[in-house]
């Protein structure tokens, strides 16, 4: 188990809760979309302007109480890690089990429309070029647009599933075709610039 895993349902619950208490109105799900999109969209460990960006967009520039904003600061640190892993498909941060399938869904669209945002706001105006990429950013659009009407029933719970999981694979090929391999390309040696003495 992952350490995003071990802690998701920590983090989500006491992030919630600082974020009822500051009267947020976005939730934690989306808070995370917008994050993890930023981070898809090529935003480096080192910087730290994605505080100043994600507060204006999710919380109308107003600062977090201190309580909320080290639960997001770990929320960073911590999703930022599991997108490096390489065996660990996306970090999606939503109500667990126990949670009612229709809370769960609801913020699983939310996430989705955040991580659109997110990915733009951290893009920017720049063209996205790949076949792959410009069909997870659409299935992850078509998914952040679902109705949230759904039965509480095992048929349910599996497409629940099948789409969440959909969506882990949809990001993650972002995130190794965007961030991944331009890392990847940046610290391979240029050929023919080695120098002998």
């Amino acid at each position: 188990m992952s350490e995003f895993e071990e802690k998701s349902a920590e983090l989500y619950e006491s992030f919630e809760e600082a974020l009822a208490d500051a009267d947020c109105e976005i939730s934690t799900s989306e808070f995370q979309g917008i994050l993890s999109g930023m981070i898809c969209g090529g935003l480096k460990a080192t910087d730290s302007s994605w505080k100043r960006t994600i507060l204006e967009v999710g919380n109308d520039g107003n600062q977090l109480p201190e309580s909320a904003q080290k639960v997001l600061e770990d929320i960073n640190v911590i999703s930022a890690r599991a997108f490096r892993e390489e065996d660990f498909l996306t970090p999606i941060l939503l109500p667990d089990e126990d949670y009612p399938l229709i809370d769960r869904l609801e913020a699983l669209t939310l996430w989705a429309q955040g991580y659109l945002l997110g990915f733009g706001l951290q893009h920017g105006n720049q063209p996205v070029t790949g076949a792959e990429i410009n069909e997870s950013l659409q299935d992850i659009s078509d998914i952040s647009q679902l109705d949230v009407v759904v039965d509480n029933d095992e048929e349910s719970q599996a497409a629940f599933i099948t789409l969440l999981e959909h969506i882990k694979v949809a990001v993650k090929v972002i995130y190794l075709e965007f961030v991944f391999k331009i890392e990847q390309r940046a610290a391979a040696p240029v050929a023919g610039n080695s120098t002998f003495h």
